[in-house]
């Protein structure tokens, strides 16, 4: 499943002409008439021209509501979503995980009986192995990117990769390999929907449980480190007024969660056989849970197993503080690195009213005077930000054949896709990512894809088809120099560029310095 399926529009309530409800539609429609660029830039993960005509078209009030509810399954363009859909590592977990599992255990014990005799016949076979998990990680990386620069459900993308970054999980091992799973089945069809759905998604993926030790949390054998971080920066927030033994007694509470990747049936001694739970490769057993009753935020829960472990997600969903911290950092990621107090306290209060809808507090920031202003008010981006939007503004309707080069851009740009090793994800706002080696970074980038950035088009990696497309659905080569000055995204930006862009780039001669200099511009690297 490579996108997720909304819940039904919710509209506005009705409001008559003359409130002030009913002129925000108008001052956002208006905004981003002057500056459409910047609005795409602030929504998505760019502008290109198809939404720019469709933005034209239909207004913004109208173009954020499709956003805030896209289709079921946005169409992709040149055959990429037949191409992606049948990838290897979006099938099931439970389809590959367990033999993989086993044929790496094998591997293992084949290394192992060949070390005595001959030491690199013996590395041979976890070469092997980790080449398999390997190419699992790069093929969900590259997926990731293909769909950023193409699908039209814009918002959802780049909210996801906010959840993916709230939710961090690092790519190495097994949970690299179901990155692709975690991105497309966990976070995507729920990154629009109720805060709570979402907490409790990543509480129950063996990426989470994997990543952060739960799956050795066990009784006589306490691991907090999921139990801190989900309350820290996934729920309450620093400062919330939790303490170090709620920490510890909810690592009590979620001892016995956790992950069976060989998929093995579950032994227990037969009075706990029915408090065994299974949902896939995630498992709850009831001989690792420790069933004293544990006080969290002065509530009790009496150690009955996982029905209490869903008590912890509503108990952790709905504290106050846990709607204070998500919406400074939502507000922080798509308006400005300090949000405006009163446009934060208006979606405290939707997410209060709503039970937390994510839509609904999307659409009351997106739709606040405060954003509204902000779209003159320049907000560097991150690299994602950076790299993706120069890429919608500059292939037009190329297909990108082979997105290792971006992940490369990634790299060198510190922040690299699935790469924070720690579990507070990147930096989200702009001031982190403007040091000069940053920037020095960012012109070479600029000229690589003011050049036509040839090798994007060019044979696709292994792991997306490699050397035989002859049954491939992506279109053949088009290379060659883009020319960006006539291309839509900069005619919609010029109007508002400042004097001195303008007047640098009228001193330019020849298409690629002319590309280099926009993409490298203040201008373009500020939304």
């Amino acid at each position: 499943m490579l996108t997720a399926c909304q819940a039904a529009p919710v509209g506005p309530a009705g409001t008559s002409a003359a409130s002030p409800a009913a002129s925000q539609p108008a001052a956002l429609d208006a905004a981003a008439r002057a500056r459409p660029v910047a609005f795409l830039d602030r929504l998505g993960w760019g502008a290109d021209a198809a939404q720019l005509r469709e933005l034209r078209s239909v207004g913004a009030t109208r173009f954020l509501d499709s956003q805030l509810h896209p289709p079921t399954t946005p169409a992709l363009p040149g055959g990429l979503g037949p191409l992606l859909a049948g990838l290897p590592v979006n099938a099931p977990l439970s389809q590959w995980v367990p033999s993989m599992v086993v044929e790496q255990r094998h591997a293992r014990m084949r290394s192992r009986a060949l070390a005595g005799s001959d030491a690199g016949a013996a590395q041979a076979p976890l070469r092997m192995a980790r080449k398999q998990r390997n190419g699992l990680t790069r093929q969900a990386m590259e997926q990731q990117v293909l769909l950023d620069v193409y699908a039209p459900n814009q918002l959802q993308q780049r909210l996801s990769w906010f959840w993916m970054n709230h939710f961090n999980v690092f790519r190495a091992g097994f949970v690299g390999a179901m990155t692709a799973d975690y991105a497309q089945r966990v976070i995507a069809p729920r990154a629009l929907g109720h805060f709570r759905d979402l907490l409790r998604a990543t509480m129950f993926s063996p990426q989470m449980l994997l990543y952060l030790n739960n799956a050795q949390n066990a009784r006589g054998h306490i691991n907090e480190n999921y139990a801190r971080e989900v309350m820290e920066l996934h729920t309450l927030g620093v400062g919330a007024g939790y303490t170090q033994a709620d920490v510890t007694r909810l690592a009590h509470v979620l001892t016995g969660l956790g992950v069976d990747l060989p998929d093995r049936p579950v032994r227990v001694r037969p009075a706990l056989r029915g408090l065994v739970w299974r949902d896939g490769l995630v498992v709850f057993n009831p001989a690792r849970h420790d069933p004293e009753p544990q006080v969290v935020l002065d509530h009790t829960l009496q150690g009955r197993g996982v029905q209490e472990i869903e008590q912890v997600v509503s108990l952790l969903a709905d504290d106050p503080a846990t709607a204070r911290h998500v919406c400074f950092e939502l507000a922080q990621y798509f308006v400005a690195d300090h949000p405006d107090p009163a446009m934060l306290a208006a979606m405290v209060s939707t997410w209060q009213r709503s039970d937390g809808d994510i839509a609904d507090v999307l659409r009351t920031m997106f739709t606040s005077p405060q954003f509204i202003a902000s779209l003159s008010q320049p907000q560097f981006k991150d690299p994602m930000r950076y790299v993706l939007s120069a890429l919608r503004a500059s292939v037009g309707d190329r297909v990108i054949r082979n997105p290792r080069p971006v992940l490369g851009m990634l790299a060198r740009l510190g922040e690299p896709l699935d790469g924070r090793s720690t579990p507070d994800g990147y930096p989200i706002d702009g001031g982190s990512w403007d040091s000069p080696g940053q920037l020095t970074t960012r012109f070479q980038i600029a000229r690589q894809l003011g050049a036509g950035a040839p090798a994007l088009f060019g044979t696709p990696p292994p792991e997306l088809g490699g050397a035989d497309m002859a049954a491939s659905p992506l279109p053949a080569r088009r290379g060659g120099v883009p020319d960006l000055a006539a291309g839509a995204v900069f005619r919609a930006a010029e109007p508002s560029l400042r004097p001195a862009t303008s007047a640098a780039l009228a001193q330019v001669s020849g298409r690629v310095r002319w590309n280099s200099l926009w993409l490298a511009s203040p201008d373009f690297m500020n939304d």
